[in-house]
């Protein structure tokens, strides 16, 4: 029993050992970082500025009431800058909480895979948090303090995590997700773009980017459009123009499909969308038109839409999504399938073929 007892104690001291030498600290002695923004710095050709967003404890819950306080710093790596902002404040900094990383769009479009090696590598940065590009830059979006959230960055949580707002506009990508897409062969990243604008964000495009650097920004009628055909967004619209009055169609089912095939020794990929609603916007007078003209005429435009699409994602020769990925499982696993699909990507065909189902016009005719 005294063996015991002695060993108990020598466990106890070696776990004590273990939690001081590990660097345990207490909560009351921890800074949280809940956004952190990247952009190129000011003062030289090379390095990086660094903006991150400190959640201040406060004991009120209510609009406005978040405490925030943001610190900035200047230097030739995200680590050196991260460690020169520790010396500015009195608490250990923890991205355990982190939720938001912000690329600025300058960096982005020169080279974010420095960045992307630092959030990969940290070991208290989270795979599930969410990676952004930031208009115009990533320390005014980080700097934003909307007058409506409750908690320190409370506001961009809620609308990536689709707990609140559910947008066809907003597609939230995680660190784990764009890292796939960095390295897998036949798929590239897309990462959603945030603006500042009236005290709070705008989220409505997407950015295209390939291995290394960002490459185009698309419309928002571009990121519905891809948000339907990649996700198969329910909670989303689609429109068609008839004598210059825009028609409406807020969409209750969508299902999307494709395969690459071979037409007259061309390859040509096949793309089928079906969408079924009901009218949301339309002139009166609609419930007695031919629906199926309506319809033929929906089809018409958005494949028109689509192709218009696909056809800027090859020039930009990006792959946002995955048609090479879906060439490489079909095909035999070898070296040789990957360099036919980089030969056979920027000659690819494209045969759209959309199918509306018109189911109603809404409350009145």
């Amino acid at each position: 029993m005294k063996r015991l007892r002695l060993m108990l104690l020598a466990l106890m001291a070696l776990s004590l050992s273990a939690m001081s030498g590990c660097g345990f600290r207490d909560i009351d002695k921890r800074f949280f970082v809940v956004a952190m923004g990247i952009d190129p710095t000011d003062k030289g050709a090379k390095g990086y500025k660094i903006t991150l967003r400190l959640a201040v404890p406060s004991p009120k819950v209510e609009p406005g009431a978040g405490k925030n306080e943001f610190l900035t710093m200047d230097a030739t790596s995200i680590a050196e800058a991260v460690r020169l902002l520790k010396s500015h404040v009195d608490k250990e900094l923890d991205f355990g909480h982190c939720k938001i990383f912000v690329i600025g769009e300058r960096l982005a479009r020169r080279d974010y895979t420095e960045p992307l090696r630092w959030l990969s590598r940290r070991r208290d940065v989270q795979s599930i948090a969410f990676l952004t590009v930031g208009q115009p830059d990533a320390k005014t979006i980080v700097e934003v303090e909307p007058k409506t959230e409750r908690y320190p960055g409370n506001t961009l949580f809620v609308m990536f995590g689709k707990d609140g707002t559910q947008s066809s506009y907003l597609i939230p990508i995680y660190i784990f997700d764009f890292i796939r897409r960095h390295e897998e062969h036949g798929i590239d990243p897309i990462l959603p773009v945030i603006r500042a604008e009236d005290s709070g964000y705008a989220v409505t495009r997407i950015a295209l980017l390939n291995k290394t650097k960002l490459v185009d920004i698309v419309s928002p009628a571009e990121t519905e459009t891809y948000s339907q055909i990649r996700y198969r967004d329910s909670k989303s619209t689609v429109a068609a123009v008839k004598d210059g009055v825009t028609m409406v169609i807020n969409v209750d089912h969508i299902t999307s499909h494709y395969k690459i095939a071979t037409v007259k020794g061309e390859p040509v990929l096949r793309l089928w969308l079906n969408v079924s609603g009901i009218f949301e916007e339309a002139p009166i007078g609609v419930y007695g038109e031919n629906w199926k003209e309506l319809e033929a005429l929906f089809n018409t435009q958005i494949a028109a839409e689509i192709e218009k699409l696909l056809k800027k994602a090859q020039r930009k020769d990006v792959d946002p999504f995955g048609f090479g990925l879906r060439y490489r499982a079909t095909h035999a696993g070898t070296d040789q399938t990957w360099k036919d699909w980089q030969r056979i990507y920027p000659q690819l065909k494209f045969d759209v073929k959309v199918n509306v189902k018109i189911e109603g016009t809404g409350l009145v005719k």
